[in-house]
């Protein structure tokens, strides 16, 4: 392949392998932002992570191309500056992700495919084992991404495409309340018109055991009309709060059927058989598989290089890819010096997020859509915040307002994703907050270079933000929702004048 046509196409502007290699994912703004907001602001040390980092984004930046080959390893290797050993672990990486594909022949090289859905259903799945999420978290952001959905829909209850049918015809026979249920879900998602959540709807499925309701069909019935009612006359509230009190219900119900019949079994990893075809990846499934989540997160010794090739009877390149496989997945860390190697760690929720950011971008979903059902989830959790807080996290909300009295005046946005990450926290659930991170990373792709917020949008953020801390304090789940609902809608008209070019109007 020619190399300066790949560099012109890898590159808008010239800097060559060392302005890449040196700053690559951390010496942009967008870049930082980035980082912030899915929480893994740690510095990158090892340069197959920085240069995947880099690709990754530069791949987000040019609005996912897929199929557009950006070059061959050699031509990547110089290009940022590095070895052939060092590119080949990167670009592994980004196959283990789903990202690339590496195509032979003389037009071959690195070219950007689209990951699947599986792939994160694979990552969370993992997740789940390791760190044990229980099937309460998983049910609640069932049920949060329902409700969310049913306020989406009356954002959109002016065109008809926002609306459910008037009615459900049956399919025959006895009615089952728990197929009418799905059945209403279903309808809920595809009548928000949201890409984002009929994404993480579909990432919960395989997760879930079949949603439950006591309630009987008439009942059932009855409620989604009151909803389908409230939208077609704009009471968008009153519909959600009805949503509220059957997909919740559901999710108690859920719960209380397993707790009688042990219906459910656990969070599973599913096999990836795309990714399997790697032998890098295959080894970090065998070490996975060996291991006990109970002590993979209390961080047990694996080896070095030259025990775990032995042991798995492979070349210490594979080895080396797989370490940086699970480096990138924040599921085991390198020590250095004699007697230590690769440890098992308790794994991070932000390459996650990173993940369903990469998935957004890759299938090309409205950023304005991807805001859309961001503020909606958030509004959720400011909800289930407040059910759940208690004494206990006392020292989060110390936290969460000392870093409020530091915002006094104008900042870069990426300063406050601390404060609502930890805000997001109260709510304690991890998958609602892990995609909740992913879908605002995606949405601050598309600021624009004005990253810096004037001084009266920090004042309005960290006024509303102590408001809604205040009432998630005093349990009011109701006024914790309403208040988290006025802060979204200002902050989502200054970020839309910002990309229109008049932020400086919004006031």
């Amino acid at each position: 392949m020619n190399t300066t046509r790949h560099s012109r196409g890898l590159s808008d502007s010239p800097g060559g392998a060392q302005r890449s290699r040196t700053t690559g994912a951390t010496g942009n703004p967008l870049s930082e932002l980035y980082s912030s907001v899915v929480g893994d602001q740690e510095r990158l040390t090892k340069l197959p992570l920085v240069v995947s980092r880099d690709m990754e984004e530069r791949f987000i930046r040019d609005g996912w191309p897929v199929g557009k080959v950006y070059g061959s390893e050699a031509d990547l290797a110089a290009y940022y500056g590095v070895g052939r050993d060092v590119m080949r672990e990167a670009v592994r990486v980004l196959e283990a992700r789903d990202e690339v594909r590496v195509r032979r022949g003389p037009q071959g090289g690195i070219a950007v495919a689209r990951p699947g859905g599986t792939h994160l259903l694979v990552m969370i799945g993992g997740y789940a084992y390791l760190t044990g999420l229980g099937l309460p978290d998983i049910v609640e952001a069932w049920s949060a991404v329902h409700i969310s959905a049913v306020r989406l829909m009356g954002d959109r209850s002016r065109q008809a495409g926002g609306r459910l049918p008037e009615s459900q015809a049956a399919d025959g026979g006895t009615p089952d309340t728990a197929g009418l249920l799905g059945r209403f879900a279903a309808e809920v998602i595809g009548g928000s018109g949201s890409g984002p959540l009929k994404y993480f709807n579909d990432v919960l499925a395989p997760l879930l055991p079949r949603m439950r309701t006591a309630l009987g069909a008439d009942a059932l019935a009855r409620i989604r009309q009151r909803i389908i009612h409230d939208l077609d006359r704009g009471r968008t509230e009153d519909a959600v709060r009805l949503a509220r009190t059957l997909f919740c219900g559901a999710a108690r119900d859920t719960l209380a059927h397993v707790a009688r019949t042990g219906g459910w079994q656990g969070t599973s990893v599913p096999e990836p058989l795309e990714q399997m075809r790697i032998p890098a990846f295959a080894a970090v499934r065998r070490m996975m598989s060996e291991i006990t989540p109970q002590e993979w997160v209390r961080g047990r010794p694996l080896g070095n290089e030259w025990e775990l090739a032995e042991r798995f009877g492979v070349d210490r390149s594979v080895i080396r890819q797989a370490i940086r496989m699970m480096e990138d997945a924040e599921t085991a860390v390198t020590l250095p010096g004699r007697g230590h190697g690769l440890v098992t760690r308790c794994p991070s929720p932000a390459p996650l997020s990173r993940q369903v950011c990469v998935y957004l971008a890759s299938h090309a979903e409205p950023p304005e859509e991807a805001a859309r059902a961001l503020g909606s989830l958030m509004i959720e959790m400011a909800e289930i915040a407040a059910r759940k807080t208690g004494p206990r996290d006392a020292e989060l909300f110390d936290a969460l307002f000392d870093e409020l009295r530091q915002l006094t005046s104008a900042a870069p946005i990426s300063s406050v994703q601390l404060i609502e990450r930890l805000q997001n926290r109260l709510a304690r659930n991890a998958l609602l907050s892990l995609f909740i991170n992913g879908i605002k990373a995606y949405v601050s792709w598309s600021m624009s270079e004005e990253l810096h917020a004037p001084s009266w949008v920090i004042e309005f953020f960290a006024q509303s933000t102590h408001d809604v801390l205040r009432a998630i304090g005093r349990r009011d789940a109701p006024e914790a929702a309403r208040l988290q609902a006025v802060k979204q809608e200002m902050l989502a008209k200054y970020r839309q004048a910002v990309l229109e070019g008049r932020g400086h109007e919004v006031r």
